[in-house]
């Protein structure tokens, strides 16, 4: 009896230990599993909402409305303070071609948008619904983990200099990724304006759309606000499109000439009916750098954040939201 007894209390005591043991490893891994460092790709917001990317597309590209172009009647005029700095470093090739798109009433001239901050100067940007502007990250927010979102932005859609047929947008709610908001990563430099208002269904709005094979050799066309211009006229970087000169898995580079308050701007090509993924004006990236800066193709090209799927899935659940 006495050696039965002293086998169940060792048996007790081992089967106590398992369980404290068992306890303690729960305990340890779920802080880690809590800490786990998001995806590059995760969305944020600006207000903390969580936009479920469920909410996407069943197919690679989206086709693009064009809209009544009729002028609304707005309120809204001009600000008439200077123009800041402008966001981004981009670049002239050679002789400048660029081309002043006068007056911005036709598509998708007036689905192109200047995005002021305070009254200034400041991006671009390029109506993808009726109520959703994809732009450049470092448009919505200062990027890395020190960073901040903007505030005091204003949407003004086919603007030309003092003319805004189209009047201007407030903004909802400000869109990006982790991998620019938390990492201030360059390659997912990308982000969205939530609108209070539906001026897409007038003005029109691009496609978009993405695939997993190289884009080298598509040509390219981009709209913008370029803040060496006088304030609040659009420009197209050449009078004929450009091709990308390299195509990497997160950004494309090219030789289209910009400017300084061009980031934002669409990086679109004209599709034909029939085309694969989206047809008509239909945008591949979205513009954000220019040269010179850090090893090749950065120091040679500008270059834009490129559509992928995982980026083309966040803008449409962006778009969907409500």
């Amino acid at each position: 009896m006495a050696v039965g007894e002293t086998g169940r209390r060792w048996l007790g005591g081992l089967a106590t230990l398992t369980v404290a043991l068992a306890a303690s490893l729960t305990v340890g891994v779920a802080p880690a599993a809590a800490g786990r460092t998001p995806s590059p790709e995760a969305p944020t917001a600006s207000d903390g909402t969580s936009v479920s990317v469920a909410a996407k597309a069943t197919s690679h590209g989206e086709s693009g409305f064009i809209g009544t172009g009729a002028p609304v009647d707005a309120d809204a005029t001009a600000p008439d303070g200077p123009s800041d700095p402008a966001l981004g470093i981009e670049s002239i090739y050679g002789a400048d071609n660029r081309i002043r798109i006068s007056p911005a009433t036709s598509f998708p001239a007036r689905a192109v948008v200047q995005i002021t901050r305070n009254g200034a100067a400041h991006c671009s940007g390029w109506l993808y619904g009726k109520d959703i502007v994809a732009t450049a990250g470092h448009c919505v927010h200062t990027g890395g983990s020190g960073g901040s979102w903007y505030s005091g932005l204003t949407i003004w859609p086919g603007r030309d200099g003092s003319s805004t047929p189209y009047g201007s947008c407030g903004v909802r709610r400000l869109h990006s990724v982790a991998g620019w908001t938390t990492d201030g990563n360059e390659a997912f430099d990308y982000g969205a304006i939530k609108l209070n208002c539906t001026i897409g269904n007038t003005t029109g709005w691009f496609g978009y759309w993405w695939q997993s094979a190289t884009l080298a050799g598509f040509s390219t066309l981009i709209n913008g606000y370029p803040g060496d211009k006088p304030f609040g006229q659009q420009w197209r970087g050449d009078s004929v499109a450009r091709t990308v000169a390299v195509s990497q898995t997160s950004q494309i580079f090219y030789t289209n000439d910009t400017a300084g308050g061009m980031s934002g701007s669409a990086v679109y090509q004209f599709r034909a009916s029939g085309s694969a993924f989206c047809t008509g004006q239909c945008s591949m990236a979205i513009h954000a750098y220019g040269f010179p800066h850090g090893a090749y193709p950065h120091n040679t090209y500008n270059h834009a954040t490129r559509i992928t799927e995982a980026r083309f899935n966040n803008l449409q659940s962006w778009k969907n939201a409500a």
